[in-house]
């Protein structure tokens, strides 16, 4: 069992997604936007964000990665972060894909969600790029 974050502007991905977490053990919290996931990864203090890279009340999902990566490197939380995005290029070849344990794209299936959150919560932690050896 662990706690997954689920952010997407999507109130029935939302609920469904609740749904099959808790169905497989998990703990699950939900954010509509970038502000209450946010307020939710320091509360909450999730093992898992599961996102997608379009969020409201945000330039882009990409800023709430970074943000994601600050809070790591002053040990503030320790979340593995998945994201989920019809537009998988979007992060192809960008700093902030080396964030991120997975990126998935839409449409997932129930399955390959769970595997890549069973699969970034048995992964060791990454090291930021600067301070890794």
């Amino acid at each position: 069992m662990c706690r997954v974050l689920v952010a997407d502007d999507d109130t029935q991905h939302l609920a469904i997604r609740k749904r099959l977490l808790e169905m497989a053990g998990h703990e699950a919290a939900l954010a509509e936007d970038a502000p209450a996931a946010r307020r939710l990864l320091e509360e909450f203090r999730p093992d898992v964000m599961v996102m997608d890279l379009r969020l409201p009340k945000l330039k882009d999902g990409l800023s709430l990665i970074r943000w994601v990566d600050e809070q790591r490197l002053s040990a503030k939380i320790a979340v593995k972060v998945i994201v989920l995005s019809g537009w998988t290029e979007e992060l192809c070849d960008l700093p902030e894909e080396k964030l991120v344990a997975c990126v998935l794209g839409k449409p997932i299936r129930n399955a390959q969600l769970l595997e890549a959150i069973n699969a970034a919560v048995s992964s060791p932690a990454r090291s930021h790029p600067s301070t890794a050896s």
